[in-house]
């Protein structure tokens, strides 16, 4: 027996749990605590998005819905993956040194935590968490300058894609720049409207629905890049309600307890279209490929 197989067979599961348990709270307590409370209190203030919030829970569920897979697999000391994994990780933190963000560093966590179990549990185990695992990602905040970017972006498609829907209904306005005239307001599509959170959120939700509900990665890999048109599609419907609100309604729509009730109830809505859209084509596609079977088989 080799000495690999002689630490495996030594340590039972409950003894490789430990030890894990034990090198994560040593590496949150003296590594990455304050990237920990960074990105904690950057999820409680909703900072980019509405989502983080949630992906800790969503990631448990994921990891039960994987628990008895995990519980199952082949469990073996790994020491050469699980340091490849991290170094992976210790690249990243040496990069976070040098810079004022917290993303690099809490993603290293993320690596440093798949080089441990990886290297603690085996492969198998790590292909099992892998998912849940780096699903914790999505719930780190963009890099400031990244997030502006695609905001900016987003912002300038939304606009334009808004105008052409007042165009459409009728509505005089005045376009300056983004400062949107109507006849009784005058409103500014800042960054916060531009319709990125609704891309991160829906791109998380896309990440989530493609690996509840789908089989393959390409058609799993198709649900989420369609969340960039679905999220252009529902920026524009969210500032287009709220325009057509302002003017038909009253300037006071435009206020922020009214704009968050559009916000929700536009974002809500277009969810709710794309996956009862998503639903009924997977249907006919199943329908269809069961009647061919019946065919080639008759």
């Amino acid at each position: 027996m080799g000495m690999n197989q002689a630490i495996s067979s030594y340590f039972n599961g409950k003894a490789r749990a430990k030890i894990t348990a034990f090198v994560l709270a040593g590496l949150a307590l003296f590594f990455y605590r304050d990237t920990l409370i960074e990105i904690a209190l950057s999820v409680l203030h909703r900072e980019g998005s509405s989502h983080g919030l949630f992906v800790p829970f969503i990631s448990a569920y994921f990891l039960w819905l994987k628990w008895e897979r995990i519980h199952q697999a082949k469990t073996k000391f790994m020491p050469i993956a699980g340091v490849l994994w991290l170094c992976v990780g210790f690249i990243l933190l040496i990069a976070a040194s040098f810079s004022d963000e917290a993303s690099l560093a809490a993603l290293s966590l993320l690596f440093v935590i798949a080089g441990i179990v990886a290297g603690i549990f085996g492969v198998e185990v790590f292909k099992e968490a892998s998912f849940p695992l780096f699903f914790l990602a999505t719930m780190i905040p963009l890099p400031v300058a990244l997030y502006s970017q695609i905001s900016e972006v987003m912002r300038a498609i939304t606009t334009a894609g808004s105008m052409g829907v007042l165009k459409a209904f009728g509505v005089l306005y005045y376009r300056e720049a983004y400062d949107v005239s109507l006849t009784n307001i005058t409103l500014h599509v800042s960054h916060g409207c531009s319709g990125v959170r609704y891309l991160l959120s829906y791109f998380v939700f896309g990440l989530a629905y493609a690996f509840l509900f789908k089989s393959s990665f390409k058609s799993g890999a198709l649900v989420v890049f369609l969340t960039i048109p679905i999220s252009v599609i529902g920026g524009v419907a969210r500032l287009s309600s709220v325009f057509l609100a302002a003017e038909y309604i009253g300037p006071f729509m435009a206020g922020h307890r009214p704009h968050i009730l559009v916000s929700w109830a536009v974002f809500g809505a277009v969810l709710f279209c794309a996956v009862a859209m998503d639903q009924a084509i997977s249907k006919r596609v199943c329908r269809g490929q069961s009647e061919q079977h019946k065919h080639a088989g008759g």
